[in-house]
């Protein structure tokens, strides 16, 4: 089955907790990321995510210093719930740190892209 955006969505919403699936960014926008590196199929992207699954928990559940924090509100994300429960990344932020976490620096995601 070809990888699209709800593909996505359906797929980390098995895999990751729901508590996670917050934020407004489009999953159809991971799907050519994903492509440049083979990840064309559901099947493939659910290996990606499983295989990442434990690490990928343990650094969503690690504090983050007081920079991000701040930085975060600056851009006026709501995180009194991620400080109090101890989370912090939306889905297409897991994706794309698992992306990195398989690929290194070549899938890293920069501003001028």
């Amino acid at each position: 089955m070809p990888l699209t955006g709800p593909a996505i969505h359906k797929v980390m919403r098995c895999l990751y907790p729901r508590r996670n699936d917050y934020g407004t960014a489009s999953f159809d926008e991971l799907v050519p990321e994903l492509t440049r590196f083979g990840v064309i199929t559901v099947g493939r992207f659910e290996r990606l995510m499983k295989r990442h699954r434990r690490q990928l928990l343990v650094i969503d559940q690690s504090p983050m210093n007081t920079e991000y924090i701040e930085f975060a509100r600056e851009c006026g994300a709501d995180i009194k719930d991620a400080v109090r429960r101890g989370y912090w990344f939306a889905y297409p932020a897991l994706v794309r740190t698992a992306a990195e976490l398989e690929w290194g620096e070549a899938a890293a995601m920069r501003e001028n892209r």
